[in-house]
Order: C-alpha cells, then sequence, then structure tokens
C-alpha cells in the first residue's frame, strides 16, 4: 500500500521535430514542470517511452529555460530535434509570447552549456549548437565500409571520414550516391563496439545525391550506444554535418538543408547555417499526450 500511496502519475506531451506531417518526423516525449523529478525518475521515463531522447523542462537559474534529454539508457548533453520540439510546445501552449509577430530569442540551460534557441512567428525554431570541434580522420575506410555493409568503394574518395560535434560528436561519413545509402545493412553490435572505444558517439553517412526535393543533404544515423539503432532525424548531427560541409567547402554558401529519416517513414527537413554560428531549425507538430506512472 506504501508503493501505491507514493506512486504519481506523469504526463508527457507527444511532439515530432523537423515536420509538420503527424506521421513523419522524429518522435519526442516532453515533460513539463520537472522541477520535482530526480535522475532516476527521468531516466525510467525515457526508458519506458523508448523514444530517441525524452526532454524534461525545469527552471534555470541563469537561463529562460532548462532542459535535460536522456535517451533509454543514458543522459545526453544535447538533442536537436527534442529542444525544437520543446520549444515549439512552449510557444503553442503561450508560455512563450512573441510581441507583434517578431522573433523571439531565449536561452535554454543544458549539459552542452547555454544555448539560444529563437522562435519565429511561422512556428519555425531555431536552435544555436556549440561551435564545431573536428576530431579524429578515420583512416580505415574499409572498416567503416564493412560495420556499414557497404564497400568503400562506395564513399567519396576525396572528403574524408571525420568525427564532428557541435554538441554530440558523430562520425560524418560521406557516400557517393542515396542508392548506397540506402543499402547499409549495419553490423549495430560492432558499431556500438567501435563507439564506445573512439570518440563517435553515432554514424552519420550522408550523401549530396539527395532524391528528397528542396534538400542539400541526405542523410541516415545509427547509435546503437544509445538503443536508438537507427535515430529517424538528429538535429546535432546535421549541425556536425553543416560544419562539415563549410570546412570542405562541399556547397557555395554556409547554409543547408538536411533531408533524414525518410527511410524509416518519418522523414522531415532541418535547416542549417553555420554563417556565424552553428544554428539549426524546423517545424514541429504536436501529436498528443501519454501517461507513466511512477
Amino acid at each position: 500500500m506504501a508503493n501505491e500511496a507514493s506512486s504519481q502519475t506523469i504526463t508527457i506531451q507527444l511532439v515530432r521535430s523537423f515536420t509538420q506531417d503527424a506521421q513523419s518526423g522524429s518522435p519526442t516525449g516532453i515533460v513539463l514542470n520537472a522541477d520535482h523529478l530526480g535522475e532516476a525518475p527521468m531516466q525510467r521515463i525515457a526508458q519506458e517511452l523508448n523514444f530517441a531522447e525524452t526532454a524534461f523542462v525545469q527552471t534555470a537559474k541563469h537561463a529562460d529555460v532548462k532542459l535535460r534529454f536522456f535517451a533509454p539508457n543514458h543522459e545526453v548533453a544535447l538533442c536537436g530535434h527534442a529542444t525544437i520540439a520543446t520549444f515549439h510546445l512552449l510557444l503553442e501552449r503561450g508560455d512563450i509570447v512573441l510581441k507583434n509577430g517578431r522573433p523571439k530569442t531565449l536561452i535554454q540551460e543544458t549539459r552542452a552549456g547555454e544555448l539560444a534557441v529563437t522562435c519565429h512567428a511561422d512556428g519555425r525554431i531555431v536552435m544555436a549548437q556549440s561551435p564545431p570541434v573536428f576530431g579524429d580522420i578515420e583512416q580505415d575506410r574499409t572498416l567503416i565500409a564493412d560495420l556499414l555493409g557497404v564497400s568503400a568503394e562506395d564513399f567519396v574518395p576525396n572528403l574524408p571520414l571525420q568525427v564532428v560535434s557541435t554538441g554530440t560528436p558523430k562520425l560524418i561519413i560521406p557516400f557517393k550516391s542515396a542508392t548506397r545509402l540506402r543499402a547499409i545493412k549495419p553490423d549495430l553490435e560492432r558499431i556500438k563496439e567501435y563507439c564506445w572505444r573512439t570518440e563517435a558517439k553515432g554514424f552519420y553517412p550522408f550523401t549530396s545525391d539527395t532524391p528528397i526535393p528542396d534538400s542539400d543533404f541526405y542523410a541516415r544515423q545509427f547509435n546503437p550506444l544509445a538503443d536508438e539503432n537507427e535515430d529517424p532525424i538528429t538535429g546535432v548531427a546535421a549541425g556536425a554535418l553543416g560544419c562539415y560541409s563549410e570546412k570542405y567547402q562541399l556547397l557555395p554558401r554556409a547554409t543547408c538543408t538536411v533531408a533524414q529519416g525518410y527511410d524509416l517513414d518519418m522523414g522531415g527537413l532541418m535547416y542549417v547555417d553555420t554563417t556565424k554560428s552553428v544554428r539549426v531549425g524546423g517545424y514541429a507538430v504536436t501529436t498528443g499526450t501519454t501517461t507513466i506512472t511512477l
């Protein structure tokens, strides 16, 4: 009876990011007013929801809002799609008010630092990410090809396989074509082992040969380390790809649109701008609520 008396029911808002279609995009659970939740219950909620990440909204000491992000098996420093989803929800609820339709910039406190998020009247949410950190270049292209179930000949020959981070380090892997990108058959256990022993936290293969209209790059993400075999849409990876694109001059500009999730029928578009700082934006749609009893 004591356990029943101490139980609590938590309401989770359900939002899909980088889309305006309730059947597409990256699903996120959001817990509002989460100051009373400790790390263990937040981890349990994320595990039960089993989304790539769940966001918890708390009171910030020096910023406008504090967000904590949990994958099903651990806390992460920053999550792009969960940030977009959370600020979409706060704007939709009226917790964020735009004056005369002008954009409003707020500061979110995260484990990756204090980062700006701008809300626009048309619903687009744009988040700042950490300055890029260019990490190791993987010299063993045959190994990575083997982990992805493809040939090293499928990679663009004059571009590196490099770890880039704007919050979470991803191994950026340039493919020649969308056909080969779609043919990936990942060895998830070995990718997990690779990510345990290196700085990469997820593989982000991409191609400029995109089949999606109005996009510059077509990408996928494999992150079994976070119990997310394939992530539908990954904002921090798109930010890293934007920085990679600028460094290696893949486009004649410092902006790009990244399409991801279409191989899972959960596709969406991410708008990346690295002109002065790293910013990733997109739309979102609220799909409902669910509850979990702790």
